[in-house]
C-alpha cells in the first residue's frame, strides 16, 4: 500500500493533477484540431490543478493542430493556439494515428464541420469515445454517417454546444416552467458559406431551443424579421411552436403552464466541459443521436425552406433525403 501511495503521489507531481477525491485512473485527453478558442478554454479546464469529480479525472495531454486550409479564421488560428497549447504542457503530434497511441479518449475540435467524419471514423476503430464540437459535420448526410460508424465500430460520441448547458435551458427542460408551449430563442448566426447557413454560429440558439422543447418537430419555415435577420418556425408534434431568431448575444423566452420564463443563457464552457469528462469516463452519451440529428435536421429545413421562398418543409424530408428515417 506504501508503494502504491508513493506512485500516486510521484504521478500527481508529474502531471500537476490534484489526488485529493478521487485513486481512480487519469484519462489522457488528445485533441484534433487547432483553430477554436475551445481548445484552449477546454485544455484550461480539464488541465486545472483545482479540478474536482469527472474534471479531475481527464488530462489533456496531446494534440493534432491541422485545421481547414480554406477557411481564412482557421488558418490564421491554428499557429497561435499550437503555441498556446505547447505553453500549457501539451504534445503537438503529426498525425491522427500518433494521436490515437498517446491517449484514451477524443475532443473532435476542428472548427469546420466537413473533415469530422473523416477524422472521427479512425477514432471509432480504435475506441476512443469522441466528443465533437459544433458543427458535427458540414452537411446532415455526413451528420447521419458519423452516428451510423459509431454505432458500427461500438465507440460512444455525442456532439452539443455550451448553450444546451445553461442554467435557464436546463431548468426549463427540467419542468421549472410547467409544460412548454412556446418557446423563442435568439442567438448570432454568422454565415460560413462552406456550411448551411445556421450550422456555422447559428446552431447555438437552435441547440437552445431543443433543449427546452426536446425532440418532436415536424416542419419549419424561414424567413426575416423586419430587420433582416434569420428567423425560422419549428412546429412541434405536441402543437408547441419554436422560434430560433438570429440576434445579438444569447437568449429567449419560453412560455409554460406554470408561468414564463427566460431561457438561453451562456454560462461559459465549464458545464459543458464537465459533461464531457463525465461522458469519457462513463461512457455514457449525454445528448442522444437522434436529438442531435434532429437539430441539424431542423437548420438543414430552413435552408431548404429559404430556397424555397419560405415554404413550410418537413423534417422527415430532408432526413430522407440526406438517407435518415425519422423515427420521431
Amino acid at each position: 500500500m506504501k508503494t502504491f501511495t508513493s506512485i500516486l503521489w510521484l504521478a500527481a507531481f508529474v502531471t500537476g493533477l490534484p489526488l485529493t477525491g478521487t485513486t481512480e485512473e487519469i484519462l489522457r485527453v488528445g485533441i484534433i484540431g487547432l483553430d477554436t478558442s475551445h481548445v484552449i478554454a477546454f485544455t484550461k479546464e480539464m488541465n486545472n490543478k483545482e479540478a474536482s469529480g469527472y474534471l479531475a479525472r481527464c488530462r489533456v495531454v496531446a494534440a493534432y493542430p491541422k485545421g481547414s486550409p480554406d477557411i481564412e479564421s482557421s488558418v490564421k488560428r491554428v499557429p497561435m493556439y499550437t503555441r498556446q497549447m505547447k505553453e500549457m504542457g501539451v504534445e503537438i503530434v503529426d498525425s491522427i494515428d500518433t494521436l490515437l497511441s498517446h491517449v484514451d479518449a477524443i475532443l473532435l475540435e476542428t472548427n469546420d464541420g466537413r473533415p469530422h467524419l473523416k477524422q472521427a471514423i479512425p477514432c471509432f476503430k480504435a475506441g476512443k469515445p469522441v466528443f465533437i464540437d459544433k458543427p458535427i459535420a458540414g452537411s446532415l448526410a455526413d451528420a447521419a454517417a458519423i452516428f451510423a460508424a459509431a454505432k458500427k465500430y461500438n465507440t460512444p460520441t455525442f456532439s452539443s454546444s455550451s448553450l444546451r448547458y445553461g442554467k435557464t435551458s436546463q431548468a426549463a427542460r427540467n419542468g421549472a416552467l410547467g409544460k412548454v408551449t412556446r418557446c423563442q430563442t435568439h442567438s448570432p448566426a454568422t454565415l460560413e458559406k462552406t456550411h448551411p447557413d445556421l450550422f456555422w454560429y447559428g446552431i447555438h440558439g437552435v441547440e437552445s431551443l431543443f433543449t427546452v422543447l426536446g425532440p418532436g418537430c415536424i416542419s419549419v419555415r424561414r424567413t426575416t424579421t423586419g430587420d433582416g435577420k434569420i428567423e425560422v418556425v419549428g412546429r412541434w408534434k405536441n402543437g408547441v411552436t419554436g422560434i430560433f431568431r438570429e440576434g445579438r448575444g444569447y437568449g429567449g423566452m419560453a412560455e409554460g403552464t406554470q408561468r414564463n420564463g427566460n431561457v438561453g443563457s451562456y454560462d461559459g464552457y465549464k458545464p459543458l466541459v464537465v459533461e464531457i469528462a463525465k461522458f469519457f469516463c462513463t461512457k455514457k452519451v449525454p445528448v442522444s443521436a437522434e436529438e442531435t440529428l434532429e437539430i441539424y435536421a431542423f437548420m438543414e429545413a430552413a435552408d431548404e425552406s429559404k430556397r424555397q421562398q419560405g415554404a413550410e418543409v418537413t423534417l422527415a424530408s430532408v432526413l430522407a433525403k440526406a438517407g435518415v428515417e425519422k423515427t420521431r
